[in-house]
Order: structure tokens, then C-alpha cells, then sequence
């Protein structure tokens, strides 16, 4: 993005604490908060073909994420590869003032149609698999935004919710690694799936958008995959060049600590928001690391009435 549409962003959050404060509206005012977003691939599924056997039980899992919203403060959480009655069982332990939304991930046999992919075997959990934004809050507007995807193989979906408080827009990002299409292993999807990304959030006033890119960083020392990387998503300096600092992120290197256990960086959180740190966190129960990034977002404070207000 370039920095007209970094300062476009700010304008539109400030033309809407405008709107509400106008003359005879109810003021408001908006204040930076610590804000604490979570990114994690559970490597949820019991299918064989998805390798996660000895990432733990379900409930392990849940565990997990809990422990970050104990401990770390964390109120909103982007999960990949989890299974439907595991996001149900979260929710009911996270408690009545969470919201979720969920995207299944889907099989496609081409011209033969797709069906959303099970947890299981064929003979085992048919609940289904995907990705989920669970918020402490209420979510409005969640919905899918289409990327391309293998015509044959998993496909992965890409979707956003909007969180009130803050007033940011979250997002779900699970790319197609390489081999994605078994017709077509060497076809590569990740830098259509990046550049239609990127449309999308350059959109929102405010966003917050991460998961399992299934990408190394540009400025790795192993840069196979730099050329995936979009111009002005994943920025060394977004204060002058716009774009996006991602969470890991210390200087001008686009990189950051391993985040899967082969020793990679392939999970990544990005922010319009300023960033006031990062964390990063083996768990025993996937092989994916937990990201949480610690952010200065925008809370809007609940209106009081002026001289003239309605009642």
C-alpha cells in the first residue's frame, strides 16, 4: 500500500469519530489499548494424511489456546486446521461473551464438484475442518473472500470479521503450499493468493490479518520463496513506503524467529495498528508455534450525551 492509502486509513477512522461526535450526537472518544491478537495452526485434524498424530488430544489443544487468553491477555485468535466440534467445545469454555466464525476447508475433484473436508477418516469424526476467528466481543460481517485455489486438491479459504472494539477488521490467512494440486504439483498458488489478499485488506481503515502462509520470509537466508511476496504487503519501512510491519518483525529484515518445528518461518501477523510486541511459543501439541502480537488499537469509548443530545 502506498502511504496515501496508510493515511486513508486513518482518515476513514477519523471520519467516523466525526460522524459520531457531530453536532447534536452523543460524543465519543477514542483511546489506544493494549491489544492482544493470537495466530495459531492446531494441526487439529485426526486425518493420517494430514500428519498430525502425536500433536495431542483435543482438549490439549483447547488448553492452549486458553492458556493465552489467561495468561497473555489475548481477545482475539486466529486458528487454522481446527475441527468444528473443537472450536464448539472452545467456545463453550471461553464462555458467553466469545463469538466465532468459521470456514471450512473443502476438497475439490474438479469438474466432479468439492465437499467440505472431515476432521476424520472417512469412518471417523465427520465433523468438519478449517479455520475459525474467535473474538472476545461480538463479530459483525464475517465472510469469505475468494483467492484462487487449486481446480483439483485442498482448497483453503480466506476470511475476515470485524471487531467492534477495537474497530478493526480480522482476518484468516491459510495459503496452498507448494504440490497443493495433485494434477499439477509444480503449479504455485501463493503469489495469486498474496496479491488477492492484499486487495482485500488495503480496503479496511483498520486490519489485523495473519495465519500459516506456508511461506519463508523474503529477507530468510534461504529465499526460495521471496518471490511469492507481493510489493507493499510485507514492508520494511511502512511508516515511508506503507505496506505492513509483521509482528516478528526488528528493523528493516523482513524475517523473524522460526515459527514451525522443521525450524522455518512460515506464520506471520500483520498490522495497520502500532505494533508493541511480539511473542512467539513452541507448544508440544502441533507443529506449528503460537504468534501473539501485542498491539496499540483503537477503542472507542461509549457516547456521552452533550447539551442539545436526544434523549
Amino acid at each position: 500500500m502506498s502511504t496515501s492509502g496508510v493515511l486513508r486509513r486513518g482518515a476513514g477512522v477519523l471520519t467516523a469519530l466525526l460522524l459520531a461526535t457531530g453536532p447534536g450526537a452523543p460524543s465519543a472518544t477514542a483511546a489506544t489499548t493494549p491489544y492482544q491478537v493470537m495466530s495459531w495452526n492446531m494441526c487439529g485434524s485426526q486425518r493420517a494424511t494430514w500428519h498430525c498424530e502425536g500433536t495431542g488430544t483435543p482438549q490439549q489443544k483447547i488448553d492452549v489456546v486458553k492458556g493465552q487468553v489467561r495468561d497473555q491477555g489475548v481477545r482475539a485468535v486466529l486458528l487454522q486446521e481446527v475441527c468444528e466440534d473443537d472450536l464448539t467445545a472452545l467456545m463453550t469454555q471461553l464462555g458467553p461473551d466469545w463469538t466465532k466464525s468459521f470456514a471450512p476447508y473443502q476438497w475439490s475433484q474438479g469438474a466432479a464438484g468439492k465437499w467440505n473436508s472431515r476432521c476424520g477418516e472417512d469412518t471417523g469424526r465427520a465433523d468438519r475442518i478449517g479455520t475459525a476467528i474467535v473474538l472476545k466481543g461480538q463479530l459483525t460481517d464475517a465472510r469469505e473472500y475468494p483467492t484462487t485455489q487449486p481446480y483439483v486438491g485442498q482448497q483453503r479459504p480466506f476470511q475476515c470479521a470485524t471487531s467492534a472494539q477495537p474497530q478493526v477488521r480480522l482476518c484468516n490467512v491459510h495459503l496452498s503450499p507448494l504440490g497443493s494440486n495433485p494434477d499439477h504439483p509444480t503449479w504455485d498458488y501463493r503469489d495469486d493468493q498474496l496479491k488477492e489478499i492484499k486487495a482485500v485488506v488495503n480496503t479496511f481503515p483498520g486490519t489485523v490479518f495473519g495465519g500459516d502462509f506456508n511461506a519463508l520470509s523474503p529477507d530468510s537466508t534461504n529465499p526460495k520463496d521471496a518471490w511469492v511476496w507481493p510489493a507493499g504487503l510485507y514492508t520494511a519501512r511502512p511508516e515511508l513506503d506503507g505496506g505492513y510491519r509483521e509482528c516478528d518483525q526488528s528493523g528493516t529484515a523482513r524475517t523473524g524467529r522460526a515459527t514451525h518445528g522443521s525450524g522455518a518461518k512460515i506464520d506471520y501477523l500483520f498490522s495497520s495498528e502500532v505494533r508493541r510486541g511480539c511473542m512467539v511459543t513452541d507448544s508440544p501439541y502441533s507443529d506449528h508455534h503460537v504468534v501473539v502480537e501485542s498491539l496499540e488499537a483503537r477503542f472507542v469509548a461509549s457516547p456521552v450525551k452533550t447539551a442539545g443530545a436526544g434523549a
